[in-house]
């Protein structure tokens, strides 16, 4: 990929050629974009080119540019109203002369079996862009048949204007693109943070009601991540309510839940180790690994009520006991999940890296939170004494 980009910008400089790889998940035209939105085209092109330029400084970004393209050029015809009157010929006269000297006028079709050929009248001076040349054109007065130079009833000006005008929430917008280089460490939420505090320095100085926001990665991750806050409340209110109605109470649930935060330490130090970005696949893994801390926990108190139910154990007893024999189980369906996870991890992919990164390490965390607080939580809302535990051990 490197040496094909590097062949195509130094063969072909006046193109713009992309080189990526094929994307995982819905395709994202650019990974990196800036909207800068206003009222005037020429304002928001400066703002733009300063975007540009801080972009550039950035480590890992490369093919800036924007979504409006290069400039085109623009004939402006400015008539002369007096000249005209006096000339005797109309606004209409001069536009039709233009038609005929730049793309000719149609007249009639031509038929010739099934085929259609048009019939157009064109001036000698048809194609030519050059104001030097057009201002020897002749302007012909349909009323009158007399005809003058166009220099002598209009002034020409060539000028540049954009090429296409694009609007967002109906405000014309300029879109800085740029893409990141492959094998670097830089990431679309890394550029967004180091971006976004010098735009909002930068943006008092801008005229009112000009504008910014972000695109790209971050603006479809947190589209993404936005579907899923709408739907976890309930997603929550229907666990909760399973536990309860399981266990019959309240303190249980309570002590699985509480573990559920915890288990974020383990992802953040994952993360952190691993400089992977916490973005929509990370959140998907932290749902999933919420599951694997509660079935775990349900597991564990759920022996300890077999403990004492079934077994007759004193609820120290059987704190202990339970403790003891999900002991294994625990850590081994925890090992079997991290190998599991282990290649995922390895193989780098921007898509499943970091959800494997967020479950492993999250996973490793909360075992440790299952069969280390989830007994002490017990302990402590239900009031359980030890202090017979010891005689109970060397019976």
């Amino acid at each position: 990929m490197d040496r094909l980009q590097a062949h195509l910008d130094r063969t072909y400089p006046s193109i713009t050629a992309r080189v990526e790889r094929l994307q995982n998940g819905p395709p994202i035209p650019y990974p990196v974009e800036v909207r800068i939105s206003g009222d005037d085209p020429d304002e928001i092109f400066r703002i733009a080119d300063r975007v540009k330029t801080r972009l550039d400084s950035i480590d890992g970004v490369r093919n800036i540019k924007d979504n409006w393209g290069a400039r085109t050029k623009r004939l402006r015809v400015d008539i002369h109203e007096p000249r005209v009157r006096r000339a005797g010929l109309s606004n209409r006269d001069v536009a039709r002369s233009l038609q005929a000297a730049l793309d000719g006028i149609p007249l009639t079709e031509f038929r010739e079996g099934n085929e259609l050929y048009p019939v157009v009248l064109r001036s000698q001076a048809e194609g030519e862009t050059d104001p030097s040349q057009l201002e020897s054109v002749r302007v012909y007065s349909q009323q009158t048949g007399t005809n003058v130079p166009l220099a002598q009833v209009a002034d020409l000006d060539l000028t540049f204007q954009p090429s296409r005008v694009l609007r967002y929430d109906r405000k014309r917008t300029v879109t800085v693109q740029a893409d990141l280089a492959p094998g670097t460490e830089t990431t679309a939420f890394a550029v967004a943070n180091r971006l976004d505090p010098w735009l909002q320095s930068a943006s008092q100085d801008w005229p009112i009601g000009y504008s910014y926001d972000f695109g790209g990665k971050v603006e479809t991750s947190g589209e993404s991540q936005q579907s899923i806050f709408v739907k976890l409340p309930l997603a929550a209110l229907i666990v909760v309510l399973l536990l309860i109605v399981q266990f019959n109470s309240i303190r249980k649930p309570l002590i699985i839940l509480v573990t559920i935060p915890l288990g974020l330490i383990g992802v953040i130090a994952g993360l952190l180790m691993t400089q992977k970005a916490f973005g929509f696949m990370s959140l998907l893994g932290v749902i999933a690994l919420s599951g694997i801390v509660i079935k775990n926990a349900v597991v564990l108190i759920d022996r300890i009520e077999i403990e004492m139910n079934e077994f007759g154990r004193s609820v120290d007893q059987a704190i202990i006991e339970a403790s003891q024999r999900r002991l294994r189980p625990i850590l081994l369906t925890t090992a079997t999940t991290c190998g599991g996870l282990i290649p995922l991890w390895l193989s780098g992919s921007p898509l499943f890296s970091p959800m494997a990164v967020t479950i492993l390490f999250g996973l490793l965390f909360s075992t440790a939170l299952t069969l280390g607080l989830v007994p002490v939580l017990y302990a402590l809302l239900y009031r359980v004494s030890f202090d017979d535990f010891t005689y109970w051990m060397n019976q």
